[in-house]
């Protein structure tokens, strides 16, 4: 059930409220690479403090910026 379906209940009758509501607006892609490369990327993200997630949106978001589109 989606959270607005949800918002349309009584509070008794309401799911748990969940976290993806932060998300609404993001879309979900699966991302699948080799051990070793996953690995590599991890620890940068750690020596970063950067969530992986946000590492790679960012690289995303500045080679589209980069190709102007």
């Amino acid at each position: 059930m989606t959270d607005s379906q949800d918002a349309e209940k009584p509070a008794d009758e309401q799911g748990p409220k969940r976290r993806a509501r932060i998300y609404a607006e993001r879309r979900i892609v699966s991302l699948r690479m080799v051990s070793e490369l996953h690995k590599r990327m991890i620890a940068l993200c750690d020596d970063l403090q950067t969530p992986a997630n946000t590492y790679i949106s960012a690289l995303i978001e500045n080679d589209l910026t980069k190709r102007n589109r």
